[in-house]
């Protein structure tokens, strides 16, 4: 299995290796041809979205003013929707309820042409999370129908014996556990010790309160807050600690989500690697876990190891969470992530300069491009160029540029253009970032005036 130790793929500060990007492509050219059967708790996410624009008279609270709705599967189906967007072939099990939501999950599966092994149960309705949205995404409400009850033997052995057939003919299982009743002990684990007679590897994303049941499973993708709980750790105690704790008790290898500072892979051995998290803009974290299990279960099942899963999971999670509400990633944007990891700027080197620093992403005989970050009551040196042509765009902040006799100020967005011969100077009245295209640089065609410096105690003048 390509979970072991002896196969790990180490790689230092992100850099991704021919080998790796050889295997990226066959991974999507096979997509279409991955077979993953997802087990779980399956919910309906329905939203209904409107505007408020008045309180109640009846109650101080709002009246939301309705203007749409959408249905998503959540849950175990979100699971698999975020499988089947990649391109995979899968298949949702778990039970709906005997009620009108049963024909919304019946309605989506078909959109996103996922099979389906349902049991439906007579007595636990449909598991439905009704979220009340105004505006931009401002969620005011959440309604959830549920019954969390654990399914009795006799309804998991029903719910087996439909299953079953669909082990065999399986890349991969995956065991989407929410605590809502559908996953009991006896379910779990039937589906672990057949799913291993067959050769099959098994991937859980599992709650504390039912980790017992899901003992014998290949990985588990916990968070660190749930890893932190299951190995009964302080939340002092650091996450590798923690992840070696989790190894050493369930017998598994483990991709552990860490939010904003990456994921970590931990072999059965304990052995671990700490994959960095992405500087993004976070919109929503609703159900990136289930788009880290879901591409971590295809990557799995197209043979890459432990590391290389828990990368490609990373770069995926740092795409979903820029996205409202439950979302899955596309198999074009994974894409496009996965081959630009090595041009990512938080991985370029920095040139300190007295004014802040920085980051030559480009310089070859076409052109250079540079990010700059100045720093507030500093200016860089009074030079110019014979040769170089530069334009500079201004990303964050507020600088001053004399420009000969000519000063002004930019702020976010402002760009200009300096023609070779311009004797220019850039000020931080605030902390700034500014991108710099130009043609090919070179250090011998810079001619410096004055040098850089801070200018702390004039910089009220410079502002006005």
């Amino acid at each position: 299995m390509p979970i072991d130790g002896a196969f790990l793929l180490w790689l230092d500060g992100g850099c991704i290796t021919h080998l790796f990007m050889d295997q990226l492509h066959a991974f999507f050219e096979g997509l279409p041809n991955r077979r993953v059967l997802v087990v779980g708790d399956i919910m309906v996410d329905w939203y209904t979205y409107g505007s408020v624009n008045r309180v109640s008279p009846e109650a101080p609270v709002p009246v939301l003013h309705k203007t749409g709705e959408k249905f998503l599967l959540g849950g175990a189906g979100n699971v698999a929707y975020n499988a089947a967007k990649l391109g995979a072939r899968v298949t949702l099990a778990g039970t709906v309820g005997d009620d009108v939501h049963k024909e919304t999950v019946f309605s989506l599966l078909r959109e996103h042409r996922i099979g389906a092994c349902l049991l439906i149960h007579r007595e636990k309705p449909t598991i439905i999370k009704h979220r009340m949205v105004a505006g931009s995404f401002h969620q005011l409400l959440r309604v959830d129908e549920e019954d969390a009850h654990f399914l009795d033997d006799r309804a998991a052995e029903q719910l087996m014996t439909r299953i079953e057939p669909l082990l065999a003919a399986s890349d991969i299982i995956v065991l989407s556990d929410y605590a809502k009743g559908t996953l009991n002990e006896h379910l779990a684990q039937r589906l672990i010790v057949r799913a291993h007679e067959l050769g099959k590897l098994v991937i859980a994303d599992i709650k504390p309160k039912t980790k017992e049941f899901f003992r014998g499973t290949d990985v588990l993708c916990p968070n660190v807050k749930e890893a932190r709980e299951m190995a009964g750790a302080d939340d002092d105690v650091d996450a590798e600690k923690v992840g070696q704790l989790m190894v050493a008790d369930m017998g598994a290898a483990l991709i552990m989500t860490r939010g904003g500072d990456g994921i970590s892979a931990f072999t059965k051995t304990g052995d671990h690697t700490h994959i960095h998290g992405r500087k993004v803009q976070v919109y929503d974290v609703t159900g990136a876990g289930d788009t880290v299990i879901a591409v971590a279960a295809v990557a799995l099942a197209s043979g890459f190891d432990l590391v290389e899963t828990a990368r490609i999971a990373n770069a995926a999670a740092a795409i979903v969470v820029q996205k409202a509400g439950v979302a899955a990633v596309a198999p074009e944007e994974l894409g496009s992530a996965l081959g630009h990891m090595q041009h990512h700027v938080e991985e370029v080197g920095v040139v300190p300069k007295v004014w802040g620093y920085e980051k030559w992403l480009e310089n070859n005989d076409k052109y250079c491009c540079k990010l700059l970050v100045l720093h507030k009551g500093y200016q860089c040196s009074l030079h110019y160029h014979e040769d170089k042509d530069e334009m500079f765009l201004v990303t964050k902040g507020h600088v001053r540029l004399e420009m000969g006799e000519k000063v002004i100020h930019m702020y976010e967005g402002n760009y200009v253009r300096l023609e070779p011969g311009t004797v220019h100077r850039f000020t931080g009245i605030e902390d700034a970032v500014i991108v710099e295209v130009s043609t090919t640089h070179r250090e011998e065609d810079s001619h410096r005036i004055e040098n850089a410096k801070p200018v702390i105690e004039e910089i009220t003048k410079y502002a006005g």
